[in-house]
């Protein structure tokens, strides 16, 4: 199990309830608690001196293709004033 170094800094997190009390499950089946689960997501932060999850799987698939389809130009829909932009969505 990761053990951290030093146990002399505390980080007070807010999140969702149902999210805690699932993500809690869902260590607790891998054999971790949530402040160890914590640690080793920092842990790795540190380690890789950038986000340590793979971003790719955190974009739902629709908003990457909309970025890609912004960044090329295409399958845009323009609006000549917020009425129409309202009106659109």
């Amino acid at each position: 199990m990761f053990k951290p170094k030093n146990k002399n800094a505390r980080i007070d997190v807010r999140v969702d309830k149902q999210t805690k009390e699932e993500a809690q499950k869902i260590y607790a089946a891998l054999g971790l608690d949530l402040s160890t689960a914590v640690n080793m997501f920092l842990a790795q932060t540190v380690i890789n001196n950038s986000w340590p999850l793979d971003k790719s799987t955190l974009i739902p698939d629709d908003v990457d293709e909309a970025r890609t389809d912004a960044l090329h130009i295409r399958n845009l829909t323009q609006f000549d004033a917020i009425k129409q932009l309202e009106d659109h969505i």
